[in-house]
């Protein structure tokens, strides 16, 4: 399998293993209001159920001592996140601060070098993970798009992501996924455990994301395969069907050998 070099390859093998157990534990979880009545719902989690509630990104900065780095960090993050108060939040958590453990514990932020700042999507996704000096311009970068997000979220929750490029001009248009990929969908074994994901090539704002999976509009109708960490099993015609999906799906397993992360 070839694992391709991108913002989402390196977050998944960084963090999925964390941020997997806390997204498990988030889906199962209740909503932000029953949750408050479930468990002791600390500050910094208050915050992030916020963001997310008003559609925002929410940096989250993790400290242990004061020291001239967490100043540094801490200098540069409060005034730039502060610009960007109508699409982002920002959340100071000190990693020995018990009130906030439950939440450390969740993204395995403990043996991390510090300061951290992770950039939290509103759907919970990790999009950028900064541990060194950065500025206003770098922490943009974090803002993804609706699709990666989506994928981001998935592959860092240990699934199977199937991605459907499909051609519309008009965006309006109901487009139907292909044939192949809801077959898989509905397979007992795999379903569970897969994303499907569509994406329409025409999307200006999913451009990025297009160019990093190396799709332009020639290739379309396509669905591209991924698997955690970041793993891209293949790419196939919106006609190949849920055994072709299956067999490269049992062969690439079956290649990366024992304890590889693509197996389900």
């Amino acid at each position: 399998m070839r694992l391709f070099h991108s913002t989402i390859a390196i977050l998944v093998c960084l963090l999925s293993v964390a941020v997997a157990a806390a997204q498990d534990r988030a889906a199962m979880a209740p909503s932000a209001t029953g949750r408050s009545a479930a468990v002791n719902v600390s500050p910094a989690q208050a915050a992030i159920d916020r963001a997310a509630k008003a559609n925002k990104y929410v940096f989250l900065f993790f400290w242990k001592d004061k020291s001239p780095q967490t100043n540094e960090a801490w200098g540069m993050l409060e005034p730039a996140v502060s610009k960007m108060a109508d699409v982002a939040v920002f959340v100071s958590i000190r990693i020995t601060n018990p009130a906030e453990k439950r939440l450390i514990d969740e993204y395995g932020v403990t043996r991390a070098p510090m300061p951290l700042v992770l950039a939290v999507a509103p759907n919970g996704a990790v999009t950028k993970a900064f541990t060194k000096t950065f500025d206003e311009k770098q922490l943009r970068t974090a803002f993804v798009s609706p699709c990666t997000q989506r994928c981001l979220k998935a592959l860092q929750s240990r699934k199977l992501v199937l991605v459907c490029v499909v051609d519309h001009a008009n965006p309006q248009d109901k487009v139907a996924t292909f044939k192949g990929v809801e077959d898989f969908k509905a397979d007992k074994k795999c379903g569970a455990v897969t994303e499907v994901v569509l994406i329409n090539v025409r999307d200006a704002k999913e451009a990025a994301f297009l160019k990093e999976l190396e799709v332009g509009k020639a290739s379309a109708p396509l669905t591209i395969f991924l698997a955690p960490p970041g793993a891209m099993i293949g790419k196939f015609s919106n006609e190949a069907t849920k055994e072709v999906l299956l067999a490269k799906l049992a062969a690439a397993q079956s290649g990366c050998g024992a304890g590889c992360s693509c197996h389900h």
